[in-house]
């Protein structure tokens, strides 16, 4: 089995001596600075802080809900909020721990740095590649480097610290998912928080703390509910549109079209929701040395790649 070397590959945290670890996984030396769980089986960002307040706060304001609201009103209430609270926690943990799309590291730069950048044909137009120094490879049409989690992702929209990992590829539909679904657990709690504050009014007197919960959460997750529905509606227009956030900021800042990847709103909308969810570029369960020796492997992903100068250049907001 090949040994790797120190320079082809760095342990987590930046100490450790690499030389013989032929035998390690590639979850082990994995040189991004991601947070890797379950021994390679999930992968999430670097910074568990907000994601563990999201948590917190998204859970305490239900407790609330069920202990003074819900019990109050009709069992049905109760079933309803345990469902969309369900569905909401499952895209919630599906698109911080999925892998958002990470593509593997080149051993060492490319001998092609110093010469004409590679260009791409995307819907007919010319894209000129751009370099990434930290990756050592030329980044795909949409790819960004995310700094916060020091890798190249693929199809790359933005890092998101609420739910603790970059949204791309491969966890956008669940990142969407999962916006839509708090949004409709929040309107129904602000509903059913109104609707016991109409019920006291209107004759059935209720205690004072249950009015004061229900005021609290008329104005926490009317606030939040109304403001998640508008990035719910500004995520489904770009997905109509064809395009991430990140080319959107893109086009406002340099003036250009953010249309560039619209081929069609129904085509769209069938890509990101109904399309089997692609493997990931890196296989964090294989050995080291093997997964090495496959590296590069976002040239597979650029088949229309020519070589060139000209065409209009990809600038990646950094």
């Amino acid at each position: 089995m090949e040994e790797v070397g120190e320079d082809e590959l760095q342990l987590r945290g930046g100490g450790g001596d690499t030389k013989g670890e032929s035998g390690k996984r590639m979850w082990e030396v994995f040189p991004g600075k991601n947070l890797i769980c379950c021994r390679g089986r999930c992968i999430t960002g670097p910074d568990p802080s907000i994601f563990i307040f999201n948590l917190v706060l998204t859970f305490a304001a239900l407790g609330l809900f069920y202990a003074f609201i819900a019990i109050r009103l009709h069992p049905i209430v109760i079933v309803i909020g345990f469902i969309l609270h369900g569905i909401s926690f499952y895209f919630l943990l599906r698109a911080a721990f999925t892998d958002p799309g990470i593509l593997r590291r080149r051993k060492k730069p490319s001998s092609d740095e110093e010469g004409d950048p590679p260009t791409a044909i995307v819907n007919g137009k010319t894209v000129q590649l751009s370099y990434c120094h930290t990756c050592s490879i030329y980044r795909p049409p949409k790819c960004k480097h995310c700094r916060t989690c020091d890798n190249c992702v693929e199809e790359f929209d933005h890092h998101c610290p609420w739910v603790m990992n970059c949204v791309a590829k491969r966890n956008y539909r669940y990142f969407v998912g999962f916006v839509a679904s708090i949004s409709l657990l929040c309107i129904y709690v602000c509903a059913c928080s109104i609707a016991i504050v109409v019920i006291s009014v209107t004759g059935d007197q209720q205690p004072a703390g249950v009015i004061l919960c229900a005021i609290i959460l008329i104005l926490f997750t009317g606030c939040l509910g109304i403001t998640l529905c508008g990035f719910a509606c500004f995520h489904c227009g770009l997905i109509a549109q064809g395009i991430t956030t990140n080319e959107y900021i893109k086009g406002r800042a340099d003036g250009g079209s953010s249309k560039t990847g619209c081929t069609g709103c129904m085509k769209n909308c069938y890509d990101v929701y109904c399309t089997d969810l692609p493997k990931p570029d890196l296989n964090l369960m294989a050995p080291a040395d093997v997964e090495m020796k496959n590296r590069g492997g976002s040239d597979e992903k650029m088949g229309d790649v020519e070589s060139g100068d000209g065409g209009e250049k990809d600038d990646e907001i950094s």
